[in-house]
């Protein structure tokens, strides 16, 4: 009896050692599988159940696996489809995949080589399935959608599910491309001023004198150049909501008009002889530490408390590690598809890469980067040779650079580190610092660089994190918070594959 849980796997091919081997080997990883030895028996199959992956042979008796494959993925759109092709059927393969098809593999293949492409195909199942369910979540909501499975963005989720009906002030904080922008829309979309308008105002982007014109308006004659009455931005948002980002960047004296209009709830016109009433909710943003700046004198203290009723503060990606395959997934359906390009898959050498990068312009950066690839991606996958040349740098240092070899570290007890299991290291605090000061690689020769330091650390990390796990790769990757792809990846890299048992 299988369980719900359990992936359903679908083998379809004429020989029977290859469908009694693939039956082992699948059926060893936890799968349910089904085994057919032609096209007919295939098809009653996906009709009759749900199947997760279909690994159909292009040569069969009766229905080949193309004409099966093209037959069946309109109503079988779940389904990801691998062929199995002899050499000169390649090109048929390959054309299968521009039509849909998750991959191909060629006989006589490597059973590991089909163990990783089914593991690929449930995931990228799994991520596909998440991204429609958070699609519907937000339905309706303009703009881009915010992911996040991590802690951290759950619980940013609660927050704004709470706040967005009421009609407090909030105060969102976070670095540049953390994703401001998007929890203010949200806040607007879900709260009972939805019918109204939102108003986006940058406060960084203007010098005082236009800033202060577009936020209060001004009437006719004003100053040099008014020809005619205009209304600000925040008479704009009068039944709505103003979005001010970056807040901290207001200038002092405008501070104390905005202040004004929070208090009594109206705002004078540059040039204005009388008060016009406003009704607005304030969502105000800043990737400053606005309590500092209160202390400088930078910013007003009475205008910070006005401001911060509500405060949600977003992590960076760094910060939010787990997330990334979401994101870098929901990035690359949205630019194939604005792009005409059908199907695009990450390659998992490109997701590993993509999980060890900093991202110091956090989603922004991530966006940016995935729409660069899709863009340079010639074929169905996108591979590391698509990703800016920062990446591949790094690639090249894990891989010893042009004279090959493996990553070297100092010293022999790297794998003895005290790693805490469960715990991702981003930062580190000052006793860190002097452990790491203290390592053997600091105590003598030339300093390495920041990269290879980061390296070491690195392999020290993932050889606890397998010695206190037992090398069990999927606890690791949890304690870690990467997933799987990335772990192997990174331990061929290291050469830690003994590590794993």
């Amino acid at each position: 009896m299988s369980l719900p849980c359990q992936p359903h796997i679908l083998v379809a091919d004429d020989e029977a050692s290859i469908r009694r081997l693939l039956q082992t080997v699948l059926e060893a990883r936890g799968y349910r599988v089904t085994v057919v030895e032609d096209g007919l028996q295939a098809a009653a199959c996906l009709e009759r159940e749900k199947v997760d992956v279909a690994i159909l042979d292009i040569r069969m008796p009766g229905e080949n696996g193309l004409d099966l494959f093209r037959r069946m993925k309109p109503d079988c759109q779940e389904t990801a489809f691998i062929l199995i092709t002899a050499y000169g059927t390649v090109r048929t393969a390959i054309e299968a995949m521009k039509a849909g098809a998750f991959d191909y593999v060629t006989k006589p293949f490597l059973v590991d080589e089909v163990e990783v492409m089914v593991e690929r195909a449930l995931e990228v199942g799994r991520l596909t399935r998440e991204l429609d369910r958070l699609k519907r979540k937000v339905d309706g909501q303009p703009g881009e959608q915010l992911i996040g499975q991590s802690p951290a963005m759950q619980k940013v989720f609660k927050v704004v599910g709470r706040v967005a009906p009421a009609d407090a002030a909030v105060l969102i904080q976070g670095e540049s491309g953390t994703g401001k922008e998007i929890v203010a829309g949200l806040l607007h979309h879900y709260s009972l001023r939805r019918e109204g308008p939102l108003i986006k105002v940058n406060c960084a982007a203007l010098p005082e004198g236009l800033l202060e014109s577009e936020l209060f308006g001004y009437e006719r004659g004003a100053f040099t150049g008014a020809a005619r009455s205009k209304p600000g931005k925040l008479e704009m948002a009068h039944m709505g909501t103003v979005f001010l980002d970056e807040v901290g960047d207001l200038p002092l004296s405008l501070q104390a008009k905005l202040l004004r209009v929070l208090q009594e709830k109206e705002i004078d016109r540059l040039g204005g002889v009388r008060t016009i009433p406003v009704d607005i909710r304030v969502v105000a943003a800043t990737n400053r530490n606005l309590m500092e700046a209160v202390h400088s004198g930078q910013f007003r203290e009475d205008l910070f408390y006005r401001l911060n009723v509500v405060n949600i503060i977003l992590p960076p990606l760094r910060d939010r590690a787990g997330d990334i395959p979401l994101l870098a997934e929901f990035f690359v359906q949205k630019y194939a598809a604005r792009m005409n390009k059908g199907t695009l898959l990450l390659a998992p050498e490109t997701l590993a890469l993509l999980e060890s990068h900093h991202w110091p312009g956090n989603v922004r950066e991530l966006e940016n980067t995935i729409e660069r690839a899709v863009i340079l991606a010639s074929g169905p996958v996108i591979r590391p040779e698509h990703l800016p040349d920062e990446f591949l740098e790094y690639m090249e240092g894990r891989e010893g650079g042009p004279g090959g070899g493996r990553i070297r570290t100092s010293g022999t007890g790297g794998e003895r580190g005290n790693a805490a299991a469960g715990r991702t290291v981003h930062h580190t605090d000052e006793a860190a610092g002097r452990a790491a000061c203290d390592s053997p690689c600091f105590r003598e020769g030339p300093l390495p660089t920041l990269r290879q330091a980061i390296q070491q650390v690195e392999r020290q990390l993932i050889a606890e994190a397998l010695r206190r796990t037992g090398g069990n790769k999927s606890r690791t990757a949890r304690i870690l918070d990467i997933s799987r792809r990335a772990l192997q990846y990174k331990m061929e890299a290291y050469g830690l594959e003994k590590c794993s048992g």
